[in-house]
């Protein structure tokens, strides 16, 4: 009985190693001179360097009213969905349209649908509305969150 065991075993062992023997002679040897076909950019980018795509929130002033809860979501692209709502007056309010980035890559120009556009700068998770002529409007209270 041993002997029939040592063989059966002896048997499934020498088939599992002719069989690995039989793999690894397809295999393909490792080329270490591939050499690259796409172009990696030169330098700092944003599209790669911030992760830009997705939604920020936050609460912008309003005049005449307790403040614009505003959502805005960023898609790869290069389209996006904000949603306004007047606290204390109405909405939500939806708005869509396409969106340029500047060559410098951390402005952001959004064309709205009804041919209005705004600007915002892009920081690290937030974006931060901007004056008609492209500055900063200094505050908290013009940030969105990622």
């Amino acid at each position: 009985m041993k002997q029939k065991l040592f063989l059966l075993l002896t048997v499934v062992a020498i088939t599992f190693s002719a069989c690995k023997k039989a793999d690894s002679k397809e295999e393909q040897p490792v080329n270490d001179s591939i050499e690259m076909t796409s172009e990696v950019p030169e330098g700092h980018t944003s599209n790669i360097a911030v992760d830009w795509e997705g939604e920020y929130k936050g609460i912008i002033p309003c005049e005449d009213c307790d403040g614009v809860e505003t959502s805005l979501i960023l898609n790869y692209d290069s389209t996006f969905t904000m949603t306004k709502t007047y606290i204390g007056k109405g909405g939500p309010y939806e708005s869509k349209g396409s969106f340029s980035r500047a060559a410098s890559g951390n402005i952001i120009v959004l064309k709205f649908d009804d041919a209005s556009e705004a600007k915002y700068q892009l920081g690290d998770g937030s974006l931060s509305l901007l004056n008609d002529d492209g500055s900063i409007i200094e505050g908290e209270d013009y940030v969105l969150r990622k």
